[in-house]
């Protein structure tokens, strides 16, 4: 998924499978090249679907914009997001891919011109499939229980909703305080 979203302005969630022995490490490091790109590598299962991964990554983009993000790495915000929480070590645990993992999603935004150029830099470390964000009945049930979310609350309003309004929640306060305390 890569959507635009200010004039030359990208987010993107995209399926990776890395070649040989390469890994999500490598690969993060990889990315850290491209200081003009916000990516962060996330387990597949923590994205629910298309939708999710758009939501999440808009409000990512937005406290990105207003300088508003928890972690010191904007890139690290964009995992506390779709992990719904503002704790950095239970994020990179739980969330970031174990080292034989040779799939995971890279989500984040840049400008149209160095995410083109960041995609076409990692075609020699694997290649990109967006099978990797469809949705599951396994990748359901783990983000239900993760999560602790109700029967009722799944089949009224969706996953990926839920997450999303949650995620909005539990950073909405503190972006409230930064904010109030910067004009102060």
């Amino acid at each position: 998924m890569i959507r635009s979203i200010e004039d030359d302005f990208l987010i993107f969630c995209l399926g990776f499978r890395v070649k040989g022995d390469y890994n999500a490490v490598y690969i993060q490091r990889l990315l850290e090249g491209f200081k003009d790109v916000v990516v962060q590598i996330l387990d597949k299962r923590f994205v629910a679907d298309v939708e999710h991964a758009y939501m999440i990554l808009l409000q990512s983009f937005e406290a990105f914009k207003r300088g508003l993000y928890v972690a010191k790495k904007p890139s690290l915000d964009i995992m506390l997001k779709f992990l719904c929480t503002k704790k950095i070590d239970k994020a990179l645990k739980d969330a970031f891919p174990e080292d034989n993992v040779k799939e995971f999603l890279l989500a984040g935004f840049g400008s149209r011109e160095k995410v083109e150029s960041m995609k076409k830099f990692l075609e020699d470390y694997g290649y990109f499939d967006e099978k990797l964000l469809e949705v599951s009945d396994g990748k359901l049930d783990f983000l239900i229980k993760y999560h602790g979310l109700s029967k009722d609350e799944v089949e009224n309003y969706g996953v990926g909703r839920i997450l999303c309004d949650k995620s909005a929640a539990v950073f909405s306060k503190y972006y409230k305080i930064r904010s109030y305390a910067s004009t102060h």
